[in-house]
């Protein structure tokens, strides 16, 4: 779609992150978008080819917000999701399983595992739980969808797959962590990882650079939305991770320099995380 190469910026493949789980990424002479939510924030990433669905839960697969997409961009969504989209008018839409492939302009596009529930509303083993691997223009970048606390062999297998300039992973969910690593004991899978569980899957990954996303944007009132990136940076800076970038609303990160215009974990954050 030429309105969308014509917007590239200058300066190489990058990332912005525009909240929740909706990031949109230059790379090569296209611009994808993933998981739009919020129609301000859907079209303030605007033209682009494709976009990316991880999962049919509503914060990630919404109606509401794809309506403020251009109906000329390609529409992915995981396997069995077909039916909820259908009639929103977009002339391309494709289901993707983990491990499908998929071009798009000069996108190459690979659907990977994630581990989260599937469904909707309700759990349904019909509709797929996903992430993404998409390559253009030199760059590679993963998107992990939503991400529980069970077995996570899969990002061992995504890592040594691909040579991924960033990924962007999950650091908490409207709840605050604490709440989560208790469900994960006495309820289920925890449903969303908490930031030290990101960062040992940046590790396995072995990507240049984390992007956490998935945090401060929805939240309800039990606890700081800022308490999962204080918590990510205090466990960056102990590690000594360096490529944890953390990314203000609307920030952009240059993915072959790893230059950005938001904070980088590094040794000026030293003062500024509470013991």
């Amino acid at each position: 779609m030429t309105s969308a190469a014509r917007s590239l910026p200058a300066g190489g493949p990058s990332v912005t992150w525009l909240g929740h789980a909706t990031a949109v990424a230059e790379l090569g002479a296209s611009r994808v978008l993933f998981d739009p939510l919020l129609r301000s924030r859907t079209r303030r990433a605007g033209a682009v080819d494709a976009v990316l669905i991880t999962h049919t839960h509503v914060d990630h697969l919404n109606r509401w917000s794809l309506k403020a997409v251009d109906r000329r961009a390609h529409l992915v969504v995981p396997r069995g999701a077909r039916y909820i989209v259908e009639d929103l008018g977009f002339a391309n839409v494709s289901e993707l399983a983990a491990g499908a492939q998929l071009e798009i302009g000069d996108l190459q596009i690979t659907a990977v595992p994630t581990r989260h529930d599937f469904g909707r509303w309700s759990k349904r083993a019909e509709l797929e739980a996903i992430g993404y691997v998409v390559s253009a223009g030199g760059a590679t970048l993963h998107h992990a969808g939503d991400v529980d606390f069970s077995d996570h062999a899969v990002f061992d297998d995504i890592g040594r797959r691909f040579d991924l300039a960033a990924s962007l992973l999950p650091i908490g969910g409207m709840m605050p962590v604490w709440y989560y690593r208790a469900r994960r004991a006495k309820l289920d899978r925890g449903v969303h990882i908490d930031p030290d569980c990101a960062l040992d899957i940046y590790e396995r990954l072995g990507a240049r650079a984390l992007v956490p996303v998935h945090w401060g944007t929805l939240h309800l009132p039990f606890g700081l939305p800022s308490m999962p990136r204080r918590r990510l940076e205090k466990i960056a800076l102990a590690k000594g991770a360096s490529g944890v970038h953390i990314l203000a609303h609307g920030e952009r990160m240059n993915l072959a320099r790893g230059e950005l215009a938001g904070s980088s974990i590094g040794a000026e954050l030293q003062n500024a995380v509470e013991p």
